[in-house]
């Protein structure tokens, strides 16, 4: 039997990894991370026990590593679209109206598994956070930091701000909102509609809340 070549044994990890995951995810978001065993997850996935484990070290660290399967194509499209090398890019309002949409579909689409994820982290160890941190919040950022400065470097963006602190805000405000409307809120309270709440929010990120008039007039007045 031909030997795999390091491409196609790689390119096999993750096709096993996805097919587990995308088990886990339909199994805790129906029975509960708690009720879920990782036995109901290998059934759910086609696969014994024992190949699991050889994948994933037990359920939270299944649960940890799921929302990088969900935020990964999203988060290529826009390195894709900020870094196209034979056309314009897309306006800052545009690539980032189409990242936050992104958020939005991912979470309404993924409500019951959010909602798991969210309310286990709390449980978790310190090194099983930091795995977190890495697969999906810290990756996203640094994403979306690498385009604030490429757009500071343009003078596009402002200069003085640190990329690092901005990049948290955008998908910061947009997070909050999300999980309060989609997991906390009850359903028979108001809810605001996302063709609202997404210009909404790529406005006041780009431009702030302040009128450019009353703005100007803040900024004499602290000069003085």
């Amino acid at each position: 039997m031909a030997r795999l070549t390091v491409h196609a044994r790689r390119a096999l990890v993750q096709e096993r990894q996805k097919q587990i995951l995308d088990a886990a995810a339909r199994v805790f978001s129906e029975k509960g991370f708690d009720a879920t065993t990782i036995r109901d997850v290998a059934r759910a996935a086609g696969v014994s026990d024992g190949l699991l484990y050889r994948y994933f070290k037990n359920k939270q660290d299944l649960l940890v590593h799921l929302p990088r399967q969900f935020i990964q194509p999203p988060i290529e499209a826009f390195q894709a679209a900020s870094m196209r090398a034979n056309a314009a890019p897309p306006s800052p309002d545009e690539l980032l109206t189409s990242l936050v949409q992104n958020m939005a579909t991912l979470m309404t689409q993924n409500r019951e598994l959010m909602r798991v994820l969210f309310t286990s982290l709390p449980t978790m160890d310190e090194a099983t956070r930091a795995t977190y941190m890495r697969q999906a919040p810290l990756y996203a950022m640094e994403t979306i930091e690498t385009y604030i400065t490429a757009q500071q470097a343009a003078g596009i963006f402002r200069a003085d701000l640190d990329p690092a602190i901005t990049a948290r805000l955008l998908p910061g405000i947009m997070m909050f909102f999300l999980i309060v409307q989609e997991i906390f809120q009850p359903p028979d309270l108001p809810r605001f509609e996302y063709e609202k709440v997404i210009p909404n929010v790529v406005e006041i990120f780009l431009r702030g809340v302040i009128k450019p008039s009353v703005k100007s007039q803040t900024s004499s007045v602290k000069r003085e």
